[in-house]
Formats: C-alpha cells, structure tokens, sequence
C-alpha cells in the first residue's frame, strides 16, 4: 500500500515507536516494523527518522544510498514507500577508520558554559553517517573532548583560561552547525540540550552572528547582499531560485582586499606552496579521491582579480555562501561546483561565532598579507557589531 502517511505515522518520526534497540556491534543495530510504528505509506528516507532523529534528510538518504539502512535486510531506494510488512533497519557500525591527514588538525578551541567550539578543518566532515567508517568530526568528539574531563591532560590552548576546562564527564555533546566538507573554521556544539535548543532560537530570531571570511574571484567593488531563496533537494548542488526571497537565510559580503590580475600570482603561488594546502587541510578535500591529485600543483587561474571578502549569514543552508556568492557574479575562487575557475579546492573558512552567551574567534590557517590578516582578525572580532571595510588594492 503507498499513499500519504497518517498522523499518526509522522508522530513516530518524533517517537521511535517499534524500534529495536541496539544489542551490539555484531548484530543489527536497530530495526523497526513499519505497521507497527505507524510508518506505512512514508519513504524511507522520512521513515529513517524514526531509528536516526538527530540526522537531517539529506543524510538519511545518504544513509540509505550508502547501505547503512536496509529494507527486508536488502538496500532499498530512498523513495520506496514502505508497506505493511516492511522492516527498516540501520546495518550495524563499521569500526572506525583511523584518523588520516584530514582529521590531523580537528580540536577543541574553546568550552564557555554549556557550548564547545571545535576547529573542524577543510577536507573532514562534519557529521558522521550510519555505514560509513570515514572519519569525521562527530566521530572524533570522544577523544576532542577527552580534555574536558581531566583538567591534568595537554595544556589549554593557547589564549583559552584554564577556567574553561573542567573536570566533569561529558555525557552529552551535539554539534550544532554542518560545515562543507572544503570549508574550515569553528563548529559549536551543546553540552546540554537546553543550550542546544538556545542556539536554535538564536538563530531563528537572527541573533546568532556567523562569520566567514573567503577568497572571491573577481573585483567585488563595494558590500553586496542577497536573501535570494536556495532550492537544496539536489544533495550536491543548491540553486537558487529566480525572484524567491528567503527572510531568514541572506548572506552579506564585504570587501576587505582585491588583488588585479596582473598582481595575484604571488599570492596565489603561496597559497598553494609545498605544505600550505595540507596545513589547511585542502589536499584532502580537493580532487585527490577523484584522481585529479595534479590539480593541485598549481593555482588556477584568477583572470579577474581575487577579492578577500568578509562573509555574514545568521541562520545557514548547505552550501549558501557558495552559491549566492555564484549568484552575485563573484564565486568562490576554485569552486568549480558553482562556476568558479578550477578544480574544487576553495577557500572558505568560518572564523567568528557570537551568540547571546558565548563568542569564539579562529582566524584562517591560510598564507595572508599582513595586511589582509590583520583586516581578517578585525571582521572576527565579537565587538564588531557592524563592519564595512573599504574595498581597497593591496600588493602581496
């Protein structure tokens, strides 16, 4: 039987009715009876909700593309409809990769109160997904946080008070923000879910202020900003749509420095030299696992000049910054994806984070200008509440 779910169904997306639960790694790990749950007539991909309710839909049809969810015990496509009958199961957890090059750089920046801010580098994921062994930096949360709960491990880091490590057991840790897999920067999480619930009202009243610093192509002249809406069915490319305003998700730019064609190639051949692209976790992310590893040997080309721009949003969508810097006619340098030159290396890092209780500052591991550097730390400052820097030519 297909047809529409009753309500009935969609409140056991919220309460796992007839789910199983987890006997251990060698056996199925959860599995639920579509009759039984209420789940008849709902996609698998909506019905994954009931054994993965922390996990988005994008991710459960990742999950279900990648064999972490079974239906009958076979793969199953994410539009199939469940019947009565049906069993949806999660397979169980490969045991986890050891952490490669791209996990090196993950750590915790910072714990203030009920939030941590962790550096996730460019080329790790954010989250981790059911079936999938890759490393990621939810599955390194238990050795991230290890610190928390003995004040005599490694020394803070630098800059962070000791006061900010504490000797309790963390028994709950939610990331709150997905990072691209090629962006850096800071991602928060909650250590209790009333902070986590705090954060998701900041950012629904637009008081949670994201900032992001990338590498344009093009001379980005003055501040520009857009609240066009983003079409994000596609899983790997978001669209945005022609005459379709999004209130909540806009993103503003503003110019920090441009650099004219016939002065970007020190500044480019730097960021690219022997050791930079692995200290910023891009030789990971770019096209390496796609056999396209000799792209990195060079800087792509920026025939119109690269502009450092500071980024804003408040409330985010997969892959926002991108495509509505694509948008505005200046993609991210390298995006391939969105039409910029270049193989899919970009430069995108989220270095400031300031909410109602807390506030956190990273500056890129990129080879900046003095001068650029210094306007980047500028921007991330928390008690910058409101920043137009002049768009100005600085010689590398």
């Amino acid at each position: 039987m297909t047809g529409q779910a009753s309500p009935g169904a969609l409140a056991a997306l919220a309460s796992p009715a007839g789910a199983a639960a987890a006997p251990g790694p060698s056996a199925a790990v959860a599995a639920v009876d579509a009759a039984a749950a209420g789940l008849v007539g709902l996609r698998c991909d909506q019905a994954l909700a009931a054994l993965l309710p922390g996990m988005g839909l994008r991710g459960r049809r990742r999950c279900l593309e990648r064999g972490g969810a079974l239906l009958n015990g076979r793969p199953a496509s994410p539009a199939r409809r469940l019947v009565p009958g049906d069993v949806l199961g999660l397979t169980p957890r490969p045991e986890p990769a050891l952490p490669g090059p791209e996990a090196e750089g993950a750590r915790l920046v910072s714990r203030q109160g009920d939030y941590c801010f962790f550096f996730k580098p460019a080329g790790l994921h954010t989250a981790a997904l059911a079936g999938d062994a890759a490393p990621s930096l939810e599955s390194l949360l238990p050795r991230l946080t290890a610190a928390l709960a003995d004040p005599t491990a490694a020394a803070a880091p630098e800059g962070l008070p000791r006061v900010h490590w504490h000797a309790e057991p963390v028994g709950f840790c939610q990331l709150l923000q997905r990072l691209d897999c090629g962006t850096s920067g800071l991602v928060c999480a909650a250590l209790r879910p009333e902070a986590a619930q705090a954060f998701r009202q900041a950012e629904a009243h637009g008081r949670c202020d994201k900032r992001y610093v990338a590498l344009l192509e093009g001379h980005l002249a003055a501040p520009a900003a857009t609240q066009a809406a983003l079409d994000t069915a596609d899983r790997r490319r978001s669209r945005v749509l022609p005459g379709c305003q999004d209130q909540v998700r806009g993103t503003e730019f503003f110019p920090l420095r441009y650099w004219p064609p016939d002065r970007v190639f020190a500044l480019t051949a730097a960021f690219f030299a022997p050791g930079v692209l692995a200290a910023a976790g891009l030789a990971a992310s770019a096209p390496a696992a796609t056999g396209k590893a000799q792209a990195l040997a060079a800087p792509p080309a920026a025939p119109r000049g690269l502009t450092l721009a500071a980024c804003r949003i408040h409330c985010g969508a997969r892959h926002q910054i991108r495509a509505h810097a694509a948008f505005l006619g200046h993609p991210l340098w390298g995006d391939s994806l969105y039409g910029g030159t270049g193989e899919g290396v970009f430069w995108l890092h989220h270095g400031g984070l300031i909410l109602p209780a807390a506030a956190c500052a990273l500056p890129p591991p990129w080879p900046l200008p003095p001068q650029a550097a210094a306007a980047v730390e500028a921007w991330f400052r928390p008690e910058k509440d409101f920043f137009h820097p002049p768009a100005t030519t600085e010689v590398f």
